[in-house]
């Protein structure tokens, strides 16, 4: 007999009537896996470990009105999204260099930080915010997007480069020297 694709989903089942049990058992399969994926994100396992906390306790609380399909998924996003609130509450955000659109099993960044961005973006001047958008939306290499625009590819990397620039002086960033994801 096959076993169902999300085992962990009848533990969210039996949360929502209440099961103390269930929670802890869901609490020590997913708790050590959710706060190494937020020390990812807040560079900072204390805060890693108060973030998912929380987010086990906020679960409990709206236990009867959680329908859960995917709860890998749905502890991910609400980690990735407790992440995100923590870092804006610090002044601390994405990386500009680094903001594409996740692919499907990735998690989605908080909406409202996509929604800033695009509004920057949106400010570009036309030609630059093909070319952005081709390269970080479409995942296009330079080289692609200069044939399909008949550019040369040293105008797509100053277009490019002009573009994040414009980004870093109109978003709030702090940029890790490492060049990827947040800083402190």
């Amino acid at each position: 007999m096959q076993q169902p694709p999300y085992p962990e989903k009848k533990l969210f089942a039996q949360i929502a009537n209440g099961d103390e049990k269930a929670f802890e058992k869901l609490f020590r399969l997913f708790y050590p896996m959710l706060v190494n994926y937020a020390v990812k994100y807040l560079n900072d396992r204390e805060i890693a470990e108060n973030v998912v906390q929380e987010m086990f306790v906020s679960i409990w609380e709206k236990r009867e009105a959680l329908k859960v399909d995917n709860p890998r998924a749905y502890l991910m996003r609400a980690v990735t999204n407790r992440c995100f609130n923590e870092l804006k509450s610090k002044k601390l955000f994405y990386d500009v260099d680094d903001f594409q659109i996740p692919e499907v099993d990735q998690d989605i960044p908080d909406e409202s930080l996509i929604a800033e961005v695009q509004s920057v973006i949106s400010m570009l001047p036309e030609q630059r915010q093909k070319i952005f958008r081709m390269s970080r939306f479409e995942g296009m290499k330079y080289k692609e997007i200069a044939e399909r625009l008949g550019l040369s590819v040293k105008t797509v990397e100053a277009q490019m480069g002009k573009a994040l620039q414009f980004l870093r002086e109109q978003l709030p960033i702090k940029i890790k020297e490492s060049g990827k994801g947040f800083s402190n």
